[in-house]
């Protein structure tokens, strides 16, 4: 990671504006087209929650405003993010959270988080891995498409992890759609990130 030099950043106004605001976060949805990536999760039969993981990770790291991160309320640019995931425990109602390494190849990645989460069995959560400045936090709602989403966490100001969640898809006009969201620190992330992010993945997951 690398510590950044205010008065040297392009974007030192816009930080500066929003860095201490009561709510610097903001969250905005959209629906994705997940046609063509659905029938190629099927093709190789992969998990779709861990596929997608994997291809939203890969973008979120191509757009270097997610990867600013408060370190003792400085800001600091990491050189890759990883995943931090709910998953249900296996044969239970409830949920634990999984962290794990992003890999180079989707294979790879998927294998790794199955294992990953395997291992951790029916433990809640890893606080040590938790722990970690250069996380995303990732869930899903795959029971029904949402309208609106908001995320438990507390009124910390500096508190940049970026926040993702993505619904059930549904059939339109012979198209699968998908709501997806995203919540952001805006001393970091403005709406054209956002933007380039949206699009990058659709194109991704186009392919």
């Amino acid at each position: 990671m690398k510590k950044i030099d205010i008065n040297q950043w392009d974007r030192k106004e816009t930080y500066l504006f929003y860095k201490d605001v009561d709510v610097p976060r903001y969250i905005m949805s959209f629906d994705l087209d997940v046609t063509s990536f659905y029938q190629h999760v099927k093709q190789n039969k992969y998990s779709f929650y861990l596929a997608f993981i994997y291809e939203v990770m890969q973008c979120i790291n191509q757009v270097e405003n997610f990867r600013y991160r408060f370190v003792n309320h400085e800001p600091y640019l990491f050189e890759k993010t990883h995943p931090s995931f709910t998953d249900l425990i296996e044969k239970t109602e409830n949920f634990k959270i999984v962290s794990v390494d992003l890999e180079d190849k989707i294979e790879l990645f998927i294998q790794k988080a199955k294992e990953t989460s395997i291992k951790q069995g029916n433990q809640f959560i890893d606080l040590e891995k938790e722990a970690r400045h250069d996380l995303v936090y990732i869930t899903t709602f795959p029971w029904a498409k949402y309208t609106q989403v908001s995320h438990a966490h507390n009124l910390d100001r500096y508190d940049a992890v970026p926040r993702l969640v993505w619904g059930k898809f549904e059939e339109v006009n012979g198209k699968l759609l998908m709501p997806f969201s995203i919540e952001v620190h805006h001393a970091f992330v403005d709406g054209l990130h956002i933007g380039k992010l949206i699009q990058n993945l659709q194109s991704q997951i186009n392919k």
